[in-house]
């Protein structure tokens, strides 16, 4: 259980990481995150392609491509409701929109994008958790940070009182604690096997980074701007994790 107090607070506070920066430093922490993004979305594709499908696909199981596209299907239907917010789409500063009521629908599918993508970080019986712990773990980091700056940038843009704001984001951060619970929760129904379990929130895991990670790196930026930068920021990204992987 220490390792899942730790791995929950830490997902917490990168969290407020998030929405504390979009308070200390104003809407410039949304509209200069690009670069962020782009980091975190090469993080993740060397965390997929290093580290998740060669451990998940280890085992021979040929239904694991099922729920990979169900992960991938799910995050499509969540960003059709979050309006993209996971992987960077904020316009606060669209006057169209400005001061709008801001749609609870965006926020709940924010909650249950961080609510499943954490799950595979609970269990206690599968023999590999901990390698698989420390590297996941620190590419869901990477990936919360920049969408907690985005939530704030966007609900505050909406005409929300800051400490309300806040608040919210602080809630969005309970979603990592409360995924990890979950899993526990449904281990511990004894329906199936533990390793089967592990296999299903991977796969789905898999299937929704895959989609945001590609999202983030392949969408054209304003002008076409900044692409030697975003290339290297890309080779560090995926650089960074091979070594995070390597290293355990």
């Amino acid at each position: 259980m220490t390792h899942q107090l730790l791995d929950s607070s830490l997902l917490f506070f990168a969290a407020l990481v998030g929405g504390g920066a979009v308070l200390l430093f104003g809407d410039k922490m949304v509209t200069r995150m690009h670069l962020l993004l782009t980091f975190s979305g090469a993080f993740i594709m060397g965390l997929i392609f290093l580290h998740l499908v060669p451990e998940v696909f280890s085992t021979g199981d040929s239904t694991i491509g099922w729920y990979v596209l169900c992960g991938f299907v799910l995050q499509v239907l969540l960003e059709y409701v979050s309006k993209g917010v996971e992987h960077g789409h904020v316009h606060i500063h669209d006057h169209s929109t400005a001061h709008a009521a801001f749609p609870l629908s965006v926020f709940i599918s924010l909650c249950l994008h961080a609510l499943i993508e954490s799950m595979p970080l609970g269990g206690h019986d599968h023999a590999h958790h901990g390698d698989h712990e420390s590297s996941l773990l620190m590419g869901l980091l990477i990936h919360k940070i920049p969408i907690a700056i985005a939530l704030m940038g966007l609900l505050i843009g909406s005409g929300l009182k800051k400490g309300k704001a806040f608040l919210m984001v602080a809630i969005f951060g309970l979603m990592g604690p409360l995924g990890i619970l979950t899993y526990d929760l449904i281990e511990g129904l004894n329906l199936g096997s533990p390793e089967h379990l592990f296999q299903i929130t991977n796969g789905l895991l898999i299937g929704i980074l895959l989609h945001i990670s590609t999202t983030i790196l392949f969408e054209s930026s304003d002008g076409h701007r900044f692409n030697l930068l975003k290339l290297l920021i890309i080779i560090i990204g995926i650089a960074l994790s091979a070594l995070t992987i390597m290293g355990h």
